[in-house]
């Protein structure tokens, strides 16, 4: 990790912290596969090398199946049956163990990507994480202290704890990261709109690592594989009719793994594949744009959430000052004190935030879940309405043929 040199209480410049970023940007990128927005698609390509491309094919068998098949086995004498319940193990075995290396290797590039993604938002919201609110401002005023509007340095431990959490964290993990993180003077607790800033960053890698995520899925193997196979079982399995493929998950850098073009497709089948792969990578994005804003309505949650907190500070009360009007109407209202009136709202805790926002905001703690089944739910929609739309067409296209038949036949009268 680029920060565990830091000492708990170094504080990092801009220059510094910026130049630290771009630093672990290019170090992760380093090992992490090439983005698949700089390449020219190639439709039917198959990479072996990469791990999603055998998650994907991941298909699960039925329990009942199974167990219909084994007790059938079981109940049967003769060996054909012996050995047919035998092969059917060993074809699980060899799924699983495909599977399963694949999905490690997959966690571990989700993970990398993630913590990029963590870096590249740190960079990208410099003045987001060193803004001081006017709630902070105002509070200094009546203190007779002075503050400027955007602080100078960030935490290097806060820092290092947010990309610890992205490493190995959950969803809660890396909200509460990013919330020591604003959180500049250490009292635990920070303004409404602070806490509104916590979560859109806790957010904002997560959509885009996945959204690299699935763009590496769609370009390491075909989006219409089933149908392009005469068999519905996955590639790895023998459903496709690949010549001198491998069979087994060799892993990522392995010299024996290879990249294979299975297919040479028709023309047609191409650009059938490229048009699959530009619509799931449409539909994609609009999802990471309308789920939490639209869907889940995180605004109007977040609104509820500090409302119904018990916040401590203030003893959850708005506080209401007199101060110094001199800055905002000029030197001259000094001489005569002016003032001017300001409502100063509670700050909220952390865990005073935790505890409604598990009841009111659970969509939160399962981030990247949310995400993929959103998407799930709009692929259901995009495929209903291309039904809809084929069946509408072939009516329209039977009311013109109809009309058609019936005009010749006035005609021909």
């Amino acid at each position: 990790m680029l920060t565990s040199a830091s000492t708990s209480m170094e504080e990092w410049e801009q220059s510094k912290f910026e130049a630290t970023m771009n630093e672990a940007i290019r170090i992760l990128s380093t090992g992490l596969p090439m983005d698949p927005n700089l390449k020219k698609p190639v439709a039917g390509s198959l990479d072996v090398d990469s791990p999603l491309c055998y998650v994907r094919e991941f298909t699960e068998a039925s329990d009942a199946n199974v167990s219909d098949e084994s007790a059938a086995a079981a109940a049967a004498d003769d060996d054909d049956d012996l050995a047919n319940d035998k092969e059917l193990k060993q074809q699980i075995e060899k799924l699983n163990e495909i599977t399963a290396q694949a999905f490690s290797s997959s966690i571990q590039l989700y993970r990398a990507l993630l913590l990029r993604a963590t870096a590249q938002t740190l960079l990208e919201n410099w003045s987001t994480l060193t803004e001081v609110t006017s709630g902070d401002i105002d509070r200094a005023a009546v203190a007779k202290e002075s503050i400027k509007p955007q602080r100078s340095t960030v935490s290097a431990k806060c820092i290092q704890k947010l990309f610890e959490s992205y490493t190995s964290g959950n969803s809660q993990a890396w909200t509460e990261s990013w919330w020591n993180l604003i959180d500049a003077d250490n009292d635990g607790r920070i303004d409404e709109e602070e806490m509104n800033s916590v979560v859109d960053l806790a957010i904002k890698p997560v959509h885009l690592a996945l959204k690299e995520m699935v763009d590496l899925s769609l370009e390491v193997c075909p989006v219409r594989t089933f149908g392009l196979g005469k068999d519905e079982d996955a590639w790895f399995l023998g459903g496709e009719t690949i010549p001198e493929l491998a069979t087994t998950y060799v892993g990522h850098g392995s010299s024996s793994s290879k990249t294979v073009i299975p297919i040479k497709l028709s023309w047609r089948n191409r650009r059938a594949e490229l048009k699959a792969r530009k619509i799931l990578a449409k539909t994609f994005a609009a999802t990471l744009v309308r789920h939490f804003r639209d869907q889940v309505e995180t605004p109007h949650r977040l609104r509820c959430i500090y409302a119904w907190a018990e916040k401590s500070h203030q003893d959850n009360k708005i506080d209401s000052i007199l101060v110094d009007a001199s800055e905002d109407w000029g030197a001259a209202s000094s001489i005569v004190g002016r003032k001017r009136y300001v409502e100063l709202q509670p700050k909220i805790s952390y865990a005073e935030f935790r505890e409604v926002q598990a009841k009111h905001f659970p969509h939160l703690d399962k981030i990247g879940e949310e995400i993929l089944m959103s998407f799930k739910e709009d692929l259901w929609v995009s495929q209903g309405k291309g039904r809809q739309n084929k069946e509408l067409r072939r009516d329209c296209a039977l009311f013109l043929l109809g009309v058609s038949l019936v005009d010749l036949g006035i005609g021909l009268l």
